[in-house]
């Protein structure tokens, strides 16, 4: 049995629905039906995550826990931030709802 990293990325054609490898050419053409899979109209959800999160947080090789942890802080805080500025308008508003009620007695 060959390497799998000999065969390149497995495929399954949109249009005919045939499994495939792309053999590590430039354009994934469906062997059966010739589609090229670029062109894929529903890609692969896992992909776009995948694409998001490539590098970001992820320890490189040259980089330190210190470092890695720097940037879980970072995003830690930016995430808190948006949280107390909801956590604000919710107070807002429950003064204002019981500032109401009083005045109605």
């Amino acid at each position: 049995m060959q390497d799998k990293s000999k065969l390149g990325k497995r495929y399954q054609c949109f249009q005919c629905g045939m499994k495939f490898y792309d053999l590590n050419r430039p354009e994934p053409l469906c062997p059966k039906c010739g589609a090229d899979q670029r062109e894929n109209p529903n890609p692969d959800p896992r992909e776009a995550i995948l694409a998001r999160f490539k590098g970001k947080g992820a320890m490189t090789k040259g980089a330190s826990r210190e470092e890695f942890a720097e940037e879980e802080a970072e995003e830690s805080d930016e995430d808190s931030d948006t949280d107390e500025a909801d956590d604000l308008e919710e107070e807002e508003e429950d003064v204002g709802e019981s500032a109401e009620v009083e005045e109605e007695d």
